[in-house]
């Protein structure tokens, strides 16, 4: 069965995963919290238990193949598996929706654009975990919103793209650690600059040539000065798409949020609605029970002088 966009070998999958996490949602949604975290808390360590022991129980990393970057928080979806269990117990709300976001768009992403695995058969022991490590991530980030475990605040919107960076700056330091040890990267004798350039973990560095469509709409937000100038160029790291990533967070952040936190949010325009009319109506008119002193025409007083 070969993985082609619109085959039975594409659709599969999903609905294998959409179907268990319909099934954990509804078999769950009537239980205490405690038992709906404690779930949750067992699919996230299972996806962190395969991700970090990958070169032990699948065959086709066994060996030195592959470096011991895999194992660790070397992309978003990695650093978004190992923070998932932590997260659920932190008592803050950004990163609760962070996770719920960004990990349920991710794992549905990768799902719906399997780009390495097109063309290739299913039943083949990586295309098995690509699929299972991203299936969990989707029902780790969505379950805990649908029942409840996760609040959402639409005022928080503005944050999502701060924590975005933060964990890419989490991912970056991992690459380094890895670096100055000697080991762990593909080639240790390069500079950290090259090493983070091959990597290239959320296109810090440069677009990826795969997806080079993208770059137009990347373009007409991001400055020219950040992109690279004449033969031999380069993209300044981070800043080539730190604008539009940033609009892009916040204008979906903002539409989820108000979706989500739909009573706050109608409350709050409400609320700001009416400091607005207040404002406009002090303009026109004194407030209720202000004195106001009105001062006589010059005429008259000149003629109650005269008297």
């Amino acid at each position: 069965m070969n993985i082609e966009y619109g085959s039975a070998g594409y659709f599969l999958p999903m609905l294998i995963i959409f179907v268990f996490t319909a099934v954990m949602y509804f078999a769950l949604r009537g239980r205490s919290a405690r038992a709906q975290k404690t779930a949750v808390f067992v699919l996230a360590a299972v996806n962190v238990l395969q991700h970090l022991l990958k070169q032990f129980i699948y065959p086709h990393y066994w060996g030195d193949a592959y470096p011991d970057m895999i194992n660790t928080a070397y992309n978003m979806c990695a650093a978004l598996i190992l923070l998932t269990p932590f997260v659920l117990f932190l008592r803050g709300t950004v990163f609760k929706q962070f996770i719920a976001y960004v990990g349920t768009a991710a794992g549905l992403l990768t799902m719906f654009v399997p780009y390495w695995y097109i063309g290739q058969t299913l039943f083949q022991c990586d295309v098995l975990r690509y699929y299972l490590c991203h299936g969990l991530l989707f029902a780790t980030s969505l379950l805990p919103a649908l029942w409840g475990l996760y609040k959402f605040s639409w005022r928080d919107f503005w944050k999502m793209p701060f924590v975005f960076f933060f964990v890419l700056i989490l991912i970056i330091f991992n690459y380094f650690v890895f670096w100055c040890l000697g080991v762990g990267v593909d080639n240790t004798s390069e500079s950290f600059f090259q090493t983070i350039s091959n990597a290239n973990p959320l296109w810090v560095m440069h677009p990826d040539e795969q997806f080079a469509f993208i770059i137009p709409v990347i373009d007409f937000f991001t400055p020219n000065i950040f992109f690279p100038q004449g033969e031999g160029g380069m993209y300044t790291p981070v800043l080539w798409y730190a604008i539009p990533i940033t609009l892009l967070m916040w204008v979906l952040g903002f539409a989820l949020g108000a979706l989500i936190d739909r009573k706050n949010f109608v409350s709050d325009m409400r609320a700001f609605a009416a400091i607005f009319r207040r404002r406009a109506v002090a303009r026109v008119c004194p407030a209720a029970g202000t004195r106001v002193k009105y001062k006589k025409p010059q005429s008259a007083l000149k003629r109650i002088k005269w008297r």
